[in-house]
């Protein structure tokens, strides 16, 4: 019985490790801005977390039912940049495309500086692109997913500043109690 429950647990353990090596190596977030109206901003990062991934260019869709006007506003140095515009006929997703001029997007780097401006259906608020990573020679996908939001700027209260306030409210509500029931508060 003991023999068996340790290859158990060995198992779930290389389990585990098998699950972890399959981990995304990059990601791309972004920032949204509002511009007025229906315009808006979308501000990208990209983050190449690990070694076993290169790439040299990445591509984030548009959806083609609700956007329109898709211009690129800012590309760092170094990097080359395309927008198409959706094809509501196809219909077909436009996207904005840049590519490292210099080689690949070197591990444990963070890459920001990546703006694209583009109109959205009144009403609606932007999310989550579709994005694929890109080794350009040969030209090969090596990662697609799903953007993410960037952390918040807004600071937001450390764990013992809530934990006090929890007490606090904690309090109030006891005494509240204590009165309501005619004990001594």
């Amino acid at each position: 019985m003991g023999k068996l429950l340790v290859r158990w647990i060995r198992g779930l353990l290389l389990a585990g490790l098998a699950c972890a090596s399959t981990a995304h190596a990059a990601m791309v977030e972004y920032s949204l801005t509002a511009l007025g109206g229906d315009v808006w901003r979308y501000d990208y990062s990209l983050s190449n977390i690990g070694p076993t991934e290169s790439f040299d260019e990445f591509t984030v869709y548009f959806d083609a039912s609700g956007v329109t006007g898709i211009t690129a506003v800012a590309t760092p140095a170094g990097w080359s940049s395309l927008v198409v515009q959706p094809d509501p006929l196809l219909p077909d997703a436009g996207f904005f495309d840049a590519l490292n001029l210099s080689g690949v997007v070197p591990a444990g780097s963070v890459i920001s500086g990546f703006s694209v401006s583009f109109s959205y259906l009144a009403g609606l608020m932007p999310g989550a692109q579709r994005f694929e990573l890109v080794i350009s020679e040969p030209f090969q996908t090596v990662q697609s997913g799903v953007t993410s939001a960037a952390p918040s700027a807004v600071p937001l209260p450390a764990p013992a500043a809530l934990m006090l306030l929890g007490l606090g409210v904690g309090a109030l509500g006891s005494r509240a109690r204590a009165k309501k029931l005619g004990a001594p508060a």
